[in-house]
């Protein structure tokens, strides 16, 4: 995937008519896209976070003692 790459310029070109649409203004973006999570919570796809820490192996030597 490259900075030219068609799908991504499509996105690009999406986004920046929602952005037209909504004044170029960050509050009413925010606004926009809570309403349309609201409209179609079907379509949102929500992961638990899982963040892990990566350990440094003499960490994990560590705990593999214990």
């Amino acid at each position: 995937m490259t900075k030219n790459d068609e799908g991504i310029s499509q996105i690009r070109k999406i986004r920046h008519i929602i952005s037209l649409e909504n004044g170029h203004n960050p509050q009413k973006l925010v606004n926009y896209y809570i309403q349309l999570q609201k409209e179609y919570p079907h379509l949102i796809e929500y992961k638990e976070q899982q963040t892990k820490v990566l350990e440094s192996p003499a960490q994990q030597a560590i705990e593999a003692e214990a």
